[in-house]
């Protein structure tokens, strides 16, 4: 980001965080705020609103933004650097839907949405993976619990490409999943996220005792008592009430 940055605004900036990175202070919010706005004022003034130089210099303080929690000043910033994109580099670019997954995280549920259903197609799946869970967590809430489960199940799809298909991250979107399906179709997912957790974090890590505890609940929901008793016993887990 301090590289694309021309003349003088680069080397206040990497004189700052010089200074923060020796720990010789901690440079204050307002200050580089500032800092951040010079370089977009001066990337405006230098190469128009919509150069894609300008626009990075907005997704630099829209980033910043979003760091320092204000939601309303990052989405102003993002929004313009989405606007530009979608000029520039064209409204499907993998830029185009970051910046897009970015605007979504600070906006309105309503405004969020299409955001995020943009980003979802991103070939990136760093980009598209939490755009889907995000999706999912929406249709969830107002009871599509079919939408969520498909949503949940592509995500999986794309934490498997980005961690590695025995990842924790793939165990917690299995969890996910599992919650929005019937029981019969959530053990195999249950299964599955807890030899994932086991053999990552151990039989007695608080998470897999927890893919335990879930999976003897769905397997006495499917007349598999013996079973979920068995697997109890296994992990030394007491019974869930």
């Amino acid at each position: 980001m301090l590289a694309a940055m021309p003349g003088r605004a680069t080397a206040i900036l990497v004189w700052v965080w010089a200074i923060f990175a020796a720990g010789a202070f901690q440079p204050e919010t307002g200050m580089l705020r500032r800092l951040y706005e010079e370089a977009l004022s001066r990337r405006q003034a230098e190469f128009g609103s919509a150069d894609a130089r300008t626009a990075q210099a907005a997704r630099d303080l829209g980033l910043f933004l979003v760091n320092a929690g204000d939601k309303a000043g990052a989405r102003r910033a993002m929004g313009d650097a989405l606007r530009i994109d979608e000029k520039s580099l064209g409204a499907s670019a993998p830029q185009t839907l970051e910046d897009a997954a970015t605007l979504a995280s600070v906006s309105p549920r309503a405004e969020a949405e299409p955001l995020l259903r943009r980003a979802a197609e991103s070939p990136d799946a760093s980009v598209a993976g939490p755009a889907l869970t995000s999706l999912a967590d929406f249709r969830k809430a107002v009871g599509d619990r079919a939408g969520a489960a498909g949503l949940l199940h592509r995500a999986v799809a794309k934490a498997e490409v980005l961690n590695g298909k025995d990842s924790p991250t793939v165990a917690l979107i299995l969890n996910m999943e599992a919650l929005v399906v019937d029981a019969k179709d959530a053990v195999p997912l249950m299964s599955r996220a807890l030899a994932i957790d086991k053999s990552a974090l151990g039989p007695a890590h608080s998470r897999t005792q927890r893919d335990v505890r879930q999976l003897a609940i769905l397997l006495r929901q499917t007349g598999r008592a013996n079973e979920a008793a068995q697997l109890e016993q296994q992990y030394k887990v007491g019974a869930a009430r």
